[in-house]
């Protein structure tokens, strides 16, 4: 497919050169920045240097298609997309086969595994975005942390782009063409950018709709991986390209300037940004103005800037760039699982990063990129060696981890680590406060004639469900269970730093609305439970208001004992019991703590997936809080159950006893461990006769 030249449409602008060792001094920054924050540096902006990474290609691919139209009348869109494979594909292929490989070994079957697969299969076709906000969600959260391919989320985006994109740029031109007057490319461009930068405000400011399929579609639309937000910043380096501020010839000061002002900002976003900013959005636009003064400023390359960012180190890294953004990511998150009690081991895996990153910009993008496919017969060939390798491995691993590898310890494993808690599965987790609807739609044992029980808190209240449910049954009580995640059932102001604002607000709501509501609700017993983490957590502030938040543990500590203890009196003044429950015992990162984490390896060896950790180790990490819980039960007259009881026998924590595997992941026990503490509980809610 070829498009002819509007010769007015092009012959006015002034092409940039094809090659520009300043741009590749840029993509040095660019991947440096990714490689450092994923490195754990102190750079909590790091990931925009894939937004930077995005201007540029808006930039290089536009100038590109531009140098061909002035100077053959025509783009040749198939031409177009056979380099852009040769450019991208092998080279990722590569990566994504060896990744998987390596994950069969390292990587867990109870779930790690199929993620990894099927962000592959996304990776391959152009889709990993999609996938990994289905599969991995928030990008600084821990399913995505643990996902070896989450990074091929903006390549995908950056494929997209490239896909549509001469497609617009050719239609524009052709049309400008035929019809004389009409706007161009210019004005298509910049119509699209602002709708997408109006896309990724309204996102990020936590645009939202009542109707839940409307906000699904709002939510992808608008989400950190959605290419729709993140359009305009292609769109920018397409602009500049396109000549919208070149009409006149910068002067070296005004170059010189340009450069400076752009690395300030790229400075400013590496320390401004961070995990809990709305992004993308407005804060989008110091990574992206800053790249963009930097590429008008390498247009009079005599400055200070351009000289620097086209130095030889700088350049050579930029040429590698592609293939160390491919590779750091795996050896991080592989180096992570296979040594997760070292602390060097991640930065050292992004330092040996380097060594197939060179190779294999050496030896597969190089040879590959400047191998010439004449014959339909040939390109079928190269295709299929790139696409079918690691299709197939992602599509066998991922057959392979959910059949457990058809081994029976795998598999024994598997059913106990897997499945959902009741609560999850009927849908009463993370979904709202507890109120008249979740009454009739949250309740187990409903025809019961005993005194409801309410089961309150986070994820580790919702963990007890199997438990509370049991003991309801035994004793004919209804059980109600509505818990929200992340979110303790205390009345203080709560707000984690790598959260939004809504998802904060969300659980303020929950607290207030659920303790509103059990003023009325029928008299009965209320079970409250929740992580302990919060109050010792640097990354979560706490204050008995919103206007003196503080993540110091002792002023944390001192606003829990306040917050529970009015909230306990609350709820008992409304004519209801309280039972408090402890925390679960938190293990240390490795070695079994988190049996989500099991891999395939481990599994086969002689000791599995256990860990082991002593009551006297435990209480040192959790003891400043079991006593506040301790000191509030007895302050208000309530009761207090403990779970260490029977997690840690003996003076032994252990993450397994016999063939029971006690915990599902690193904060939750499993089913069948809640299960087993049905008569603990029963035994709680008889003490408290009703």
């Amino acid at each position: 497919m070829t498009t002819a030249a509007p010769t007015a449409a092009v012959a006015g602008l002034k092409q940039p050169s094809a090659r520009r060792p300043d741009i590749q001094g840029m993509r040095a920054l660019a991947v440096l920045m990714v490689v450092l924050f994923h490195a754990g540096a102190p750079l909590p902006g790091g990931f925009v240097g894939v937004d930077v990474f995005f201007v540029i290609s808006g930039y290089v691919i536009t100038s590109m298609l531009t140098r061909e139209l002035k100077a053959s009348g025509r783009i040749r869109l198939g031409r177009f997309y056979l380099r852009r494979f040769k450019r991208l594909t092998p080279a990722l292929a590569v990566v994504v086969a060896i990744t998987l490989l390596a994950s069969t070994l390292l990587l867990s079957p109870m779930g790690a595994q199929q993620s990894a697969a099927k962000t592959a299969l996304g990776a391959m076709l152009l889709a990993a975005n999609v996938v990994i906000a289905r599969e991995s969600g928030d990008y600084f959260g821990a399913p995505a942390e643990a996902n070896p391919l989450l990074h091929t989320w903006s390549l995908s985006v950056e494929e997209q782009f490239y896909f549509v994109f001469p497609l617009l740029l050719a239609g524009t031109w052709a049309f400008a063409r035929r019809r004389k007057g009409v706007p161009g490319p210019i004005a298509a461009i910049g119509l699209v950018a602002g709708l997408s930068f109006a896309l990724a405000v309204a996102g990020s400011a936590g645009l939202r709709h009542s109707n839940p399929y409307v906000d699904a579609v709002l939510s992808a639309s608008t989400g950190f991986y959605s290419p729709l937000t993140r359009v305009w910043e292609f769109a920018v380096g397409a602009l500049l390209a396109l000549g919208l501020l070149r009409y006149k010839r910068l002067s070296s000061g005004s170059a010189g300037m340009s450069g400076i002002a752009g690395i300030g900002l790229l400075a400013a976003s590496v320390w401004l940004i961070g995990a809990a900013t709305p992004f993308p959005g407005v804060w989008t636009l110091l990574p992206v103005i800053g790249t963009g003064l930097l590429l008008v400023a390498g247009t009079r390359g005599a400055n200070g800037v351009s000289r620097f960012l086209a130095r030889g180190p700088l350049v050579r890294i930029g040429d590698w760039s592609y293939s160390l953004y491919l590779w750091h990511w795996p050896f991080i998150v592989l180096a992570k699982v296979a040594w997760p009690t070292i602390p060097a081991a991640v930065p050292l895996a992004a330092i040996a990063s380097f060594v197939p990153a060179y190779v294999s910009y050496r030896w597969v993008e190089q040879p590959i990129r400047q191998m010439e496919i004449r014959s339909g017969r040939r390109l079928v060939r190269v295709v299929g060696l790139a696409f079918l390798p690691p299709l197939a491995l992602a599509g066998l691993l991922h057959v392979s981890a959910t059949n457990g590898f058809w081994l029976d310890p795998v598999r024994s494993y598997q059913a106990q680590v897997t499945p959902l808690h009741a609560a999850a599965v009927a849908g009463c987790h993370a979904s709202g406060p507890l109120d008249g609807q979740a009454v009739r739609d949250c309740v187990w044992n409903p025809s019961a004639q005993g005194a409801p029980v309410y089961l309150l808190g986070d994820s580790q209240a919702e963990h007890w469900s199997e438990g509370v449910i049991g003991a309801g049954e035994a004793l004919d009580h209804p059980v109600i269970i509505k818990t929200g995640g992340n979110c303790p059932l205390v009345r203080v102001a709560l707000d984690r730093l790598d959260a939004v604002a809504d998802v904060n607000a969300a659980c303020r709501e929950y607290v207030q609305a659920t303790v509103d509501f059990l003023r009325t609700a029928t008299p009965g017993l209320v079970i409250l439970s929740s992580a302990d983490s919060y109050w010792t957590n640097e990354r979560v502030s706490v204050a008995l208001d919103t206007g003196s938040l503080t993540t110091e543990t002792g002023a944390k500590l001192e606003a829990l004992t306040v917050a529970l203890r009015e909230t306990v009196e609350t709820v008992k003044e409304a004519g209801h019991q309280v039972v408090l429950v402890q925390a679960r015992p938190s293990f240390a990162s490795g070695a079994g703590a988190d049996p989500a984490e099991c891999s395939l390896v481990a599994l086969w060896s002689e000791t599995g997936c256990r860990s082991q950790m002593a009551v006297e180790e435990a209480l040192a990490n959790q003891g400043q809080v079991r006593r506040v819980v301790d000191r509030v039960a007895t302050d208000t007259g309530s009761t207090v159950l403990d779970p260490w009881q029977v997690l840690c026998g003996e003076g032994v924590c252990d993450t397994q006893h016999g063939a029971l595997v006690r915990y599902r992941d690193g904060s939750h026990v499993s089913v069948r461990q809640s299960e087993a503490m049905a008569p603990v509980f029963a035994a709680a809610i008889l003490k408290q006769g009703i």
